[in-house]
């Protein structure tokens, strides 16, 4: 492989990379004092879905179980549930999109709609009135105690690159203008970026010194302003429906929780820890170290591989260096020492679970609880769960039910 090639994939994995630790140092700088993570004793116990065939009947075993929290609806389950003592919650997406609404679809940097985890543009006026329509009828739910909210965000890197460089339709254009930014300049470079990558275009020697380490990833993006611009827009418009979602919700009386990006990977989707501490109750990290199904989106093992796979990094000389270069950008360097695409997909450690869940308690200070929800199907889930207790959060949430759901979660739950 040329070297011009291998330094492109570093521009685009440095930027994204950038993107994240800068701007959730930003977020870790604004809690002021951040507190120590520290044991926490476990609290609650979360289960995402239900099933079997006779509701009252898994509900008394899940709270035999010691399960405190079911996230599911249906009045039979939630009725079940309630019975046996335990919490009843909902959850709902933000930005769905059928197939044949391409009126409302994100907008790439070639000007192509594309559609992400079944989502469209988030400033889009139509599916936003649509979501909040959807959260008024699920907080009139009778006997609930709180809503998740899901999927509220822009594209994520494991959605790839046509449809992580979006959202530039007209309606984005208009709301940034509104706003300040300067859309042109937004657009402007990330199409550079994007037409760097898919070309593989040769960058200059100086380029290519500073893209070695991550502080020259920093030196490369001062000529990209309008890249971290474009996060910052993503930032402010997602936390601006979460905050009208919050109305909906608290009004009814309800408690509201988040299925948010992990830390390192929260800015890139335009999720902020640190906005959504003014008024979130739950905060539900999505740690899954080791999902087995591609895409993947918010998976923290297809998150960190799925592009450099798709331009081209897998099985080549520079595969270690490159994924050295976003490990590093994610604050993962030190947890995860595996360095090829596949050995990382297969599984991150537990130890990534475990800073991760440390990242998400500074950031939100102590009195915020935090239930990470990690995959159930985990051969080492003793000490994941063990290792989200020990760095500060309140509970532990299990994606998702299945019927061998006891002998799962058996190794995880201390009571």
């Amino acid at each position: 492989m040329e070297t011009h090639s291998n330094v492109t994939r570093r521009v685009f994995l440095g930027a994204l990379g950038a993107g994240a630790a800068g701007m959730a140092l930003a977020q870790m700088n604004t809690t002021s004092p951040a507190p120590q993570a520290k044991e926490t004793p476990m609290t609650k116990y979360w289960m995402h879905g239900f099933g079997g065939t006779d509701p009252k009947a898994t509900a008394r075993t899940m709270k035999e179980a010691g399960f405190n929290v079911v996230v599911a609806g249906g009045d039979a389950v939630i009725a079940a549930v309630r019975e046996n003592g335990m919490e009843s919650w909902l959850c709902g997406g933000a930005f769905g999109v059928g197939n044949d609404e391409l009126a409302m679809m994100a907008i790439n940097v070639k000007g192509e709609p594309k559609k992400w985890f079944g989502s469209g543009c988030p400033n889009s006026p139509a599916i936003r009135e649509r979501s909040l329509k959807s959260y008024t009828g699920m907080a009139a739910t009778k006997n609930i105690q709180g809503i998740l909210v899901d999927g509220c965000r822009f594209a994520s890197p494991a959605s790839g690159l046509d449809a992580y460089f979006t959202c530039f339709c007209d309606v984005c254009k208009e709301k940034a203008e509104k706003l300040g930014f300067d859309f042109a300049r937004m657009k402007q470079d990330a199409t550079t970026l994007y037409e760097t990558i898919a070309a593989k275009g040769k960058t200059s020697k100086r380029a290519a010194a500073w893209l070695e380490s991550p502080a020259g990833v920093v030196e490369f993006l001062t000529q990209l302003p309008g890249l971290l611009d474009w996060l910052r827009f993503r930032r402010v418009c997602i936390t601006e429906h979460f905050r009208n979602l919050s109305e909906i919700i608290h009004e009814a009386k309800l408690r509201m929780g988040v299925y948010i990006f992990t830390p390192s990977l929260a800015p890139l989707a335009g999720q902020s820890y640190v906005d959504l501490a003014e008024f979130m109750d739950v905060f539900a990290p999505m740690i899954y170290r080791n999902y087995p199904d591609k895409p993947g989106e918010a998976c923290l093992n297809w998150e960190v591989t799925n592009i450099p796979e798709e331009i081209g990094v897998a099985g080549t000389p520079q595969e270690a260096s490159v994924m050295s270069l976003v490990l590093s950008w994610l604050n993962l360097e030190q947890v995860v020492t595996a360095r090829t695409i596949q050995e990382i997909r297969a599984e991150l450690p537990p130890e990534a679970v475990g800073h991760e869940t440390k990242m998400a308690r500074a950031i939100i200070g102590p009195d915020k609880e935090l239930a990470p929800i990690i995959y159930i199907d985990d051969p080492l889930m003793a000490k994941t769960a063990d290792l989200t207790r020990k760095n500060g959060a309140n509970g532990v949430n299990f994606f998702v039910y299945k019927d061998a759901w006891a002998d799962m979660v058996r190794p995880a739950i201390v009571k």
